[in-house]
């Protein structure tokens, strides 16, 4: 914790690959000083580097209250970077500013994006800033040139990994093969169009009661996949043709 880390990360990949997980329960299990900030809620630069501040506040005392900050410029926070770091006792350990959709970062003024990625280099502090974004480093690169970061790629689940985390949801009165079948099923139809965890979720829970109807009035067992694939593959065609609007639901 004492040697200076890398001062900018950057991790990209598609929405629903773990990203903003992974990291949470990192910093969280190993106990490492950070600021977790989502630029979509905070949405200017003044928000954002305000918000960094009073969670920077109660970085160490989780109970203690963090008083109102006020930061127009980048320079103020600087200043009033260095005086958190020092008040917080954070001198001698790296402290992580993780920026989840950085990707609004673009919609900020140019000079706030080289500053994160050099924050390390202007505050003479030992800190590490995370970007998290759904979209590539080179869509991020400003004209006028800037410190690199380290990119990382998170890539999609495949189906096999899909497989395996939906199936984890199995209702109990059902059995885990049961289950696990419906989940194949699934997304044997949709994995072509849909590859968001969430949305597949989603997709599971609203159509699984469709599936069991043929066992549920008892005119199938579970293990006539068969009759049960017959009963529900229309609806399940109908389903495919508003993925992600949520109309059918």
């Amino acid at each position: 914790r004492q040697q200076f880390s890398f001062p900018s990360i950057f991790i990209y990949g598609h929405t629903s690959s773990g990203k903003t997980y992974v990291m949470k329960t990192l910093l969280t299990t190993l106990q490492l000083p950070h600021v977790f900030v989502n630029c979509v809620e905070y949405f200017t630069s003044q928000l954002l580097l305000e918000e960094i501040l009073i969670q920077l506040q109660s970085c160490s005392s989780e109970t203690e209250q963090a008083s109102p900050v006020h930061c127009d410029t980048l320079n103020d926070f600087v200043r009033l970077f260095k005086q958190a770091v020092a008040s917080q006792d954070l001198q001698d350990q790296t402290l992580y500013i993780v920026l989840d959709r950085a990707e609004q970062l673009r919609e900020m003024e140019a000079n706030i994006l080289p500053a994160f990625l050099r924050l390390q280099e202007l505050t003479d502090r030992n800190v590490t800033v995370i970007l998290l974004s759904e979209i590539v480093w080179e869509l991020f690169r400003p004209n006028i040139g800037c410190f690199e970061p380290f990119t990382m790629y998170f890539p999609d689940y495949s189906i096999g990994h899909l497989q395996k985390i939906l199936s984890q949801n199995h209702p109990p009165e059902y059995s885990a093969d049961f289950y696990a079948a419906y989940i194949n099923i699934l997304l044997g139809v949709f994995y072509m169009v849909c590859r968001d965890l969430k949305e597949l979720r989603h997709l599971a829970a609203l159509n699984f009661a469709k599936y069991c109807e043929p066992v549920v009035r008892g005119e199938a067992n579970e293990r006539d996949t068969r009759k049960l694939w017959k009963n529900i593959e229309p609806h399940l065609k109908k389903a495919m043709q508003t993925v992600y609007l949520r109309e059918i639901s």
